[in-house]
């Protein structure tokens, strides 16, 4: 078990897109939207456990078209967000966003993981690696260490999202800033789905 915690953790201290994408939503938006993405994007990683425990997961890895559609789907997602995130009017960032501002954020952390073809096959590979065959409860092992990832996860991605947002304070009131951030967040959204078009199984 101390073997596996390292290896997940190792895994979720390398930055990828999920990461990422807590990281923008925290320096735009403060420390409310980012734990709204990270919730939404663990509940993603929850369905991604429950796939690979019950060998659903299997499916994405042998479809080479259902595989294509979620790849695209998330590709012109994530584009729609760097429009956005471009079209966005320059203006000092408030430090306390509106709850009406805050309800999509779950939503957009969300559909980032669900909608990337490399989790399932992520968790259908590397889970099992650490199931101990032969004993009855493989489904159940899967699904365990599945929320130890997630548990270490939160912990890993809440840490990210309150650095960045104590950074979005100190630059909060000035509308050049705001401007620059908005061309970040637009950026690194338009460089994940073009990443997630360059994708191939």
């Amino acid at each position: 078990m101390f073997f596996y915690i390292c290896m997940s953790l190792s895994i979720i201290l390398i930055p990828g897109p999920d990461m990422i994408f807590v990281l923008t939503q925290s320096i735009s938006s403060g420390i409310k939207a980012g734990v709204r993405t990270i919730l939404g994007s663990l509940t993603g990683t929850f369905i991604h456990t429950l796939l690979a425990a019950f060998g659903l997961s299997i499916i994405v890895q042998k479809s080479p078209f259902i595989f294509e559609v979620i790849k695209y789907v998330g590709a012109v997602y994530l584009l729609f967000l760097a429009i956005q995130s471009f079209r966005e009017k320059s203006q000092p960032t408030q430090l306390e966003p509106e709850g009406a501002q805050l309800k999509g954020f779950f939503r957009k952390g969300f559909i980032t993981n669900i909608a990337n073809p490399k989790m399932p096959i992520f968790f259908l590979t590397f889970l099992p690696q650490f199931v101990h065959i032969g004993t009855g409860d493989e489904s159940f092992q899967i699904f365990f260490l599945g929320m130890i990832f997630i548990i270490e996860t939160f912990i890993v991605f809440f840490v990210v999202s309150l650095f960045s947002s104590r950074l979005r304070d100190k630059l909060s009131g000035n509308p050049l800033v705001s401007n620059i951030i908005n061309y970040f967040k637009g950026t690194i959204f338009a460089g994940l789905g073009i990443k997630l078009l360059l994708l191939s199984r």
